[in-house]
């Protein structure tokens, strides 16, 4: 059956494809956030209309099957409803917790509503904790069941894990505990940009050893530079200019002018395979990369790179990264009951 975990999760995404103006993060979903997360990313999604690549992301969005229906059965729109979501994961391969949360309007009782009058033996288990609705999955083959939560005035949810959920309850009403640093970044980031991320967790923790122990050739010579980097951070904002912004902190300065220099090189080569016009779709990536900016300070590598949102919009239409195509889920029982 289709998970509302899952329905969530895929329908806040696509409220997130598109941003507007930023607003610093939400105080009540960052209070939900774990005390020893490493990564953040947040979504400002209140000014989709206003956004040129916004209004060109929904004009090729259709909405099909049983998405629709769902859509047509409980009213939420992600693209309108979901007003800003943050995730969070502690990066701890031994306890691997995530949280996606998420402010806006949902219709919990059509939620409910749908679900309860399944038939299905693994349907869903609704229940309330500490006044919020919590919807929770079944998970034979999983280490943990999942759950969605509903807070009682129906504008935040949160989705994860059924324990990392109830501590997000827990927290919600509590004093924020994020690291007072962390805390500075998060602030100065959700309030300058429509789409950030930031990991304190040293890239080398991130990487699975099975991917890169199988790096092979060029590439495994530049492995340990990558994996020097200790921190990073980043964000795109979105205008008639898309900015990407971004900052690594490795653990030497001289580790920092090593990946800046391999980075330049990088675009350089892209540049000169380009240059033979065989394929124009790499020519024109290669043209919007040679505006990076890469800068170090110390052992930080800071990256600029600002794109005409036209050209991001010709790129994606040329390249068939993007047409006018369906968004779906996979068939639900309750949906077709009927049909």
């Amino acid at each position: 059956m289709l998970q509302t975990s899952r329905l969530l999760c895929g329908l806040i995404s696509i409220g997130t494809i598109v941003s507007g103006s930023a607003v610093a993060a939400d105080s009540q979903l960052l209070n939900m956030v774990m005390p020893d997360v490493k990564v953040l990313a947040g979504v400002n999604a209140t000014s989709a209309s206003t956004s040129p690549l916004g209004r060109f992301l929904i004009g090729k969005l259709t909405v099909t099957g049983d998405l629709q229906k769902f859509t047509a059965a409980t009213g939420f729109n992600p693209v309108q409803d979901v007003s800003e979501v943050l995730a969070a994961s502690s990066a701890d391969p031994a306890n691997p917790a995530f949280l996606i949360m998420a402010t806006g309007k949902f219709p919990v009782d059509k939620f409910v509503s749908l679900l309860g009058s399944a038939t299905d033996p693994g349907k869903p288990e609704v229940s309330t904790y500490a006044g919020a609705t919590l919807i929770t999955f079944p998970a034979p083959n999983a280490k943990a069941p999942h759950s969605v939560a509903f807070f009682a005035n129906s504008s935040v949810a949160v989705a994860g894990d059924l324990a990392s959920v109830k501590a997000a309850i827990d927290r919600s009403t509590a004093a924020n505990s994020l690291d007072t640093a962390l805390a500075l970044q998060v602030k100065a980031l959700s309030a300058s940009q429509d789409e950030w991320l930031i990991s304190t967790a040293p890239i080398a923790s991130l990487l699975p050893a099975a991917a890169t122990d199988a790096v092979k050739g060029p590439a495994a010579q530049v492995l340990p530079l990558f994996k020097s980097i200790q921190s990073f951070n980043g964000g795109v904002k979105f205008g008639d200019n898309v900015v990407v912004s971004g900052q690594a902190v490795t653990n030497d300065p001289k580790n920092a002018e090593a990946l800046s220099a391999v980075l330049k090189l990088g675009i350089t080569l892209l540049g000169s395979a380009a240059s033979s016009g065989k394929d124009p779709h790499l020519t024109d990536l290669a043209g919007l990369l040679q505006n990076a900016q890469l800068t170090t300070n110390g052992p930080a590598l800071d990256l600029t790179l600002s794109i005409p949102e036209d050209r991001i919009e010709s790129l994606l239409f040329s390249a068939k990264v993007l047409r006018p195509a369906a968004v779906s889920m996979p068939p639900h029982p309750e949906i077709h009951k009927g049909n």
